[in-house]
């Protein structure tokens, strides 16, 4: 089985494969990914959430993020888009806990199952599947499935048990910290691991064991949300780069360029 379904207000995709590298991304709408089966973490901005099969990750729009994979194993995710204008056409109230995300969330296997949000994109599957052209009956009908799947993930968002970028290991709670607080500024990992009393290799081995990503990685992608961010509020990409930790134009374009894919230009765009 596979779907692909692309409208202004909805859009639905399903696939099977491997584990593959993911550029770090934006979209314009909201994203609820269903992690079916996989060994993965997930990056929104700057936080990494440790994805369980059955996870439900979502994104607002305009947030940098991709997934990292932990291992070669199959990955399996569907996800639902939902653009900000379908969201506001529903009354407010009854999709305020999506509308008001700042960052990213994940609704875990228990809540989604009680609520049964499962069966939204089981739904959608069964009449989007394996084709590209769908009747007009059809294209109605998903878009009123959308909107049902709003309104109970809406109502999912107010149950406990989300989880957030909590690590088992505190040492790594803390290198996490101390990242966020010093990404603007040069940051050499020898200094680093010796204040954390450990060698550099056994610090980025266990970051990565950790978190699914590395130190590198990690400061990349703070840097980048962080021109995003900065961008967005000002006119110009002026020094902007620079206040966000990169030494000259130069390394900030390869770095956007190998974790987007795309130019700085086309990235800000």
């Amino acid at each position: 089985m596979w779907v692909s379904y692309k409208s202004p207000d909805l859009l639905a995709s399903y696939i099977e494969t491997t584990a593959y590298k993911i550029d770090a991304h934006i979209h314009a709408h909201y994203e609820f990914l269903w992690l079916i089966a996989g060994d993965a973490s997930y990056i929104i901005d700057s936080e990494i959430y440790q994805l369980r099969p059955g996870d439900i990750v979502i994104t607002p729009p305009d947030k940098l993020h991709t997934i990292s994979f932990n291992s070669t194993s199959e990955y399996r995710r569907f996800f639902i888009q939902l653009s900000p204008r379908m969201l506001s056409r529903m009354p407010g109230r009854l999709v305020k806990n999506i509308t008001s995300l700042d960052g990213g969330g994940i609704i875990p296997p228990s809540t989604a199952e009680a609520c049964g949000l499962y069966g939204y994109y089981d739904r959608l599957a069964e009449i989007l599947k394996d084709t590209t052209k769908h009747s007009e009956h059809d294209k109605y009908l998903a878009e009123l499935i959308a909107q049902e799947f709003a309104l109970a993930v809406n109502k999912a968002m107010k149950k406990p048990g989300q989880t957030e970028d909590s690590f088992d290991d505190p040492v790594i709670a803390k290198v996490k910290a101390y990242l966020d607080s010093n990404y603007t500024r040069e940051i050499r990992l020898d200094e680093m691991a010796k204040s954390f009393y450990m060698s550099k290799f056994y610090l980025c081995h266990r970051f990565k064991d950790e978190t699914g990503i590395t130190i590198n990685d990690y400061i990349a992608l703070k840097r980048i949300a962080a021109v995003r961010e900065l961008k967005n509020r000002e006119k110009g990409i002026g020094d902007i780069y620079r206040r966000c930790g990169f030494n000259d134009y130069s390394s900030f374009y390869r770095v956007i360029k190998k974790y987007t894919g795309m130019k700085p230009s086309e990235f800000f765009e």
